[in-house]
Parts: structure tokens; C-alpha cells; sequence
């Protein structure tokens, strides 16, 4: 009897697993079937169009869509990052600008768990064109196909030296009944010529062979040929670790290279991600984000109450955002509370009688894997309408403010840090989260991405801005240097200290009574000339 290779020994496991978790009460497949039929599973994407947008490197010919994965170990190379965050990994890959993200789910061999497919998609969910996931598993069974979907997965694998060909259709079948398109795995030309024949769209040539776990870099492009005039995504899968075997690949026509090991051992995956992909760096990036270190910061006045108020700072100071402040425990009878359609319909007169300043800022288009708060803040000055209107809310519930957010046709709201996360996802504007500058920064959420879309850091009276630069400064995280709004406690001296070293790309001014941070009329004065001469 001959000794089972690993791909075997793999097959075996796993069909034991899966018989265990089909007779566990509450994840049979009855049970299974009544979640996915209350709709629990969440929304998907489709796999093939979201890989089908390459970024172009030269131009001409388009960039390969990174396939990223999270593997904590494997049977050929043992432990690889056995203590890594799938969650955070995610994330990272998401922000480097990853297509895809594939998550290994088998427990045995390679550490991975159901568990961790379900948190990577949570921790990618609210980004904007997120990447799309892939269960990375050694799929025999329907039930397998039903699970992914339920937590998370947008696509599975198929891989065509594990299956008969009639298994092997069945999946297939049944994944496209979820709305998933698979990602089918070849090594060698009979089984591609199963994957053409089978209809697939989307096609990956795995370099290592699972029986025996050698890789062939070669394997790829022997196979090339078989897809071309063929309406198919050709991917290139394990083993790609250098720009020059991705370059390769694309000049071949790959359109899609899955990048596992060597990413789980990068010390900094997004630096890695880009050199090996040959995507710009954020230094060199043409994208406004990078572009505007000498770029006057944006001038935000709050505590505005009444539309003669706001109009006087339009027509004379040319504020770029108002600040208008809504506190539940505290409604002046003057306030822009009581008449909020009227302000609002008197601002938008406003805004349309000077189209020149008001008009939108225009950028080149630019194809960079654009960090969150950084893309935030250029798909907001591509966009908007200025003067943004900016409501400040003070102990409201959520329903009171996303009812007078569209009351008042608000652009923007700014929120204490105080306020559950779970609120955001609801707001129809984007929020800014105001932070105090005197906290632990770095332990804070304000970093956190796919929620809140700005940051508002608070100066404090009487403190330097030691704690605020080392929060914004430079660093290896994705989305540093972070775009924020500075406001608070400010004077003459440490805004001009501000402006030349943090760079904030807005300014708050608070006019409102009664509050630590507002300041005489003169005080303001200076203020808005410093921030004008930026």
C-alpha cells in the first residue's frame, strides 16, 4: 500500500472535521441552511469584476491585483506567524490595496479557524470598495461552501486535484447558487483543460504541487497559453516573492498573483506590497493627499447660531467649513435649532452665488491604494461644496441626530470620542471624532479606519504639542502621516508651531460662549490671519 501524500492525509482530515461539524448541534446543515435563509449572511461582492480592476504601473500595461493571505503556518514550511492577528492583518492588506484577501481556514496544518474568516471580513466590512474574501480551504463538501458564505466569504476555492470531476461540478454549482464565483486551482494542464471545461472564470495555477509540496515557478507559465482569447482571470498562486517574479508573470498576461508566506514575514507588509507590485509610493504619489504639504490648511469656524452670523463669516473671512453646535441639554431659542430648514435653504442660495470660490477642487485621477483618512480627505475636497456645513452634537441620541442631519442638510458631524462606535455606521455624512490632545493618542481609536472619517484633535490649555506630532508623525502604520483638523486651546504661537510640524490640514476656531476654548474677537482675529498666511 503506498504512503498518502499530504494532499491525501489533508482530504482525510478534513473529511472527518466536517462530518463532526455537520452532527454538532447548532451547525448541522439544517442548521446552517435556516441562517443563511434568515439572511445572516452578509453581503457579498463579486469576485471577478473586483479583480478585474488592475491599477496600471506604466500606464500601458495593468498592474497584476494582489491576492493577499493570511497563513500562520503550512505543512512544508511548519509555523510562519503562528501569534498573527488575521484581524489586523486584514486590515493592513485592505489598506495597502489588496484585491482580494484570502483567509486558510484549515486548523491542522495551517492554524487557521472559521473564526478568523469571520473577523477579517468584520474588520474590512465598512471600507470603501473593500477587497474581496476568499475561504483558502480544502473544500469536499456543500456544507463547506454554505459555512463560507454564512461568515463572511465572497468567494471559496475549488481546487481540481482533490475532486472528481462530477464532485468537483457539483461545488462549482452550488458556490454560484450562493452568488460565489470560485476561484478553481490547477497544476498542470489536464486539470486546467477540467477548470476551462468546467466554465470557470476565474483560474489559479498553484506553483506547488500538493501532493508532494515542491514549488515550480515555472508552472504558471507553461500553462499561460491554455487561457489566452479566453473571457478568464488567470491568477498565479504560492511561492512569489520578488518583484521580478511578479513581473514575469504580468508580462505573460497574469492578472491576479495570491502572496502568502512572503507577506506574513514582511516586518512591513504595505512597504512590501508596494515594491514588490511596483505600485507608487505615498512620498511620490501624485494624489493631493501627498502633494499638499504646502497647501493652506482649510479654516473652520464653530459655535455659529444664526444664518446673518454664518454669512458674515462666508463674506468676510472665506471660512471654508461652519461649525454649528447642537446640545440637547442646552437650545438657545435663537439657534438654528428651531429653523432648521430655513438656514439651510438660505445657506444653499448662498452657496450658489459665487460658483468660483465655492466650486469644488479638481484632482488628476489617481489610481494609488490611497490610505483610509488620507482618501477621506481627498474624495471629500474632490466633492464638496464649500462652505461644508459641520454639525457639532453634544448629548443627543442617534436618532436625533440623523434626523437633524438631514434637517439641515449637514455635510459633515463631528462626534466626541465618548460616543459608541456602533453610531457611525449609521450617520449618512461622514463623521469627524474629535479627541482630546492630552489623552493616550496612541491607545485611543483615532487611528482606527473604516468608521470615523476625520480627526479632531483637541489642544489643550497650557500643553505643548509634543503628544499631537507624535501621534501624526511619520511612521510604518498605514495612513501616516495622518490628515487631521487641529482645534481647541489654540493661541498665536502654538497654532504657528502647529502649521510647521504637523501640517494640520484644517483648523478649528470656536466662537461658541461659555466654552474653554473660546476666545475674544481680537484672539480670533489673529488666529484666522495666521491660518490665511499658512
Amino acid at each position: 500500500m503506498s504512503t498518502p501524500t499530504i494532499l491525501e492525509k489533508i482530504y482525510a482530515q478534513r473529511a472527518k472535521d466536517v462530518e463532526l461539524a455537520k452532527s454538532t448541534p447548532g451547525t448541522t446543515p439544517a442548521d446552517i441552511a435556516a441562517l443563511l435563509a434568515s439572511h445572516l449572511a452578509p453581503p457579498l461582492i463579486p469576485l471577478v469584476s473586483r479583480l478585474a480592476r488592475n491599477p496600471s504601473t506604466d500606464g500601458n500595461t495593468p498592474s497584476p491585483s494582489l491576492m493577499a493571505e493570511i497563513k500562520r503556518a503550512s505543512p512544508s514550511k511548519g509555523p510562519i506567524a503562528p501569534n498573527a492577528n488575521a484581524a489586523a492583518q486584514a486590515l493592513t492588506y485592505a489598506l495597502a490595496g489588496a484585491s482580494v484577501i484570502s483567509v486558510l481556514t484549515e486548523p491542522t496544518w495551517f492554524l487557521g479557524s472559521l473564526l478568523d474568516l469571520r473577523l477579517v471580513r468584520q474588520a474590512i466590512d465598512t471600507l470603501p470598495d473593500r477587497p474581496a474574501v476568499l475561504r483558502k480551504e480544502f473544500i469536499l463538501d456543500e456544507y463547506q461552501i454554505a459555512e463560507a458564505r454564512l461568515h463572511g466569504a465572497d468567494t471559496i476555492l475549488l481546487i481540481v486535484a482533490m475532486l472528481p470531476v462530477e464532485r468537483l461540478r457539483a461545488l462549482y454549482t452550488y458556490s454560484l447558487s450562493l452568488g460565489m464565483e470560485p476561484l478553481v486551482e490547477v497544476n498542470n494542464a489536464t486539470e486546467m483543460q477540467t477548470a476551462l471545461d468546467l466554465g470557470a472564470k476565474v483560474i489559479g495555477v498553484n506553483n506547488r504541487n500538493l501532493h508532494d509540496f515542491n514549488v515550480d515557478m515555472s508552472t504558471t507559465s507553461r500553462l499561460v497559453d491554455m487561457v489566452k482569447d479566453r473571457d478568464v482571470i488567470l491568477c498565479s498562486l504560492s511561492g512569489i516573492s520578488t518583484p521580478a517574479d511578479v513581473q514575469l508573470y504580468q508580462a505573460q498576461g497574469v492578472r491576479a498573483v495570491l502572496i502568502g508566506e512572503a507577506l506574513m514575514r514582511a516586518p512591513f507588509p504595505s512597504t512590501f506590497i508596494r515594491e514588490l507590485l511596483n505600485w507608487p509610493s505615498p512620498s511620490s504619489s501624485s494624489s493631493p493627499q501627498d502633494s499638499d504639504e504646502h497647501e493652506k490648511p482649510l479654516l473652520m469656524i464653530s459655535g455659529i447660531t444664526i444664518i446673518e452670523e454664518a454669512i458674515s463669516f462666508i463674506s468676510e473671512e472665506g471660512v471654508d467649513m461652519l461649525g454649528l453646535v447642537f446640545d440637547a441639554q442646552n437650545q438657545n431659542e435663537d439657534s438654528i435649532i428651531d429653523e432648521p430648514n430655513d438656514f439651510a435653504r438660505n445657506l444653499a442660495i448662498y452657496r450658489r452665488s459665487d460658483p468660483r470660490y465655492f466650486a469644488p477642487r479638481t484632482f488628476p485621477p489617481s489610481s494609488d491604494p490611497a490610505p483610509w483618512f488620507a482618501a477621506q480627505k481627498r474624495n471629500l475636497l474632490a466633492t464638496a461644496v464649500r462652505p461644508l456645513l459641520v454639525g457639532i452634537f453634544r448629548n443627543h441620541t442617534l436618532p436625533e441626530i440623523i434626523h437633524t442631519t438631514a434637517a439641515v442638510k449637514l455635510d459633515l458631524v463631528v462626534l466626541d470620542d465618548s460616543v459608541p462606535l456602533g453610531w457611525i455606521k449609521h450617520i449618512p455624512v461622514p463623521v469627524i471624532r474629535r479627541f482630546r490632545a492630552g489623552t493616550d493618542l496612541r491607545n485611543a481609536e483615532i487611528a482606527l479606519p473604516g468608521l470615523h472619517s476625520f480627526v479632531l484633535l483637541e489642544q489643550e490649555k497650557g500643553k505643548d504639542l509634543s503628544a499631537v506630532v507624535d501621534v501624526v508623525g511619520r511612521g510604518e502604520a498605514p495612513g501616516w502621516p495622518m490628515p487631521v483638523i487641529l482645534g481647541g486651546a489654540l493661541t498665536e504661537e502654538s497654532l504657528k508651531e502647529a502649521l510647521g510640524t504637523i501640517r494640520p490640514w484644517a483648523v478649528e476656531i470656536s466662537i461658541e460662549e461659555g466654552v474653554e476654548e473660546s476666545m475674544s474677537p481680537s484672539e480670533m482675529q489673529k488666529l484666522i490671519k495666521v491660518v490665511k498666511r499658512a
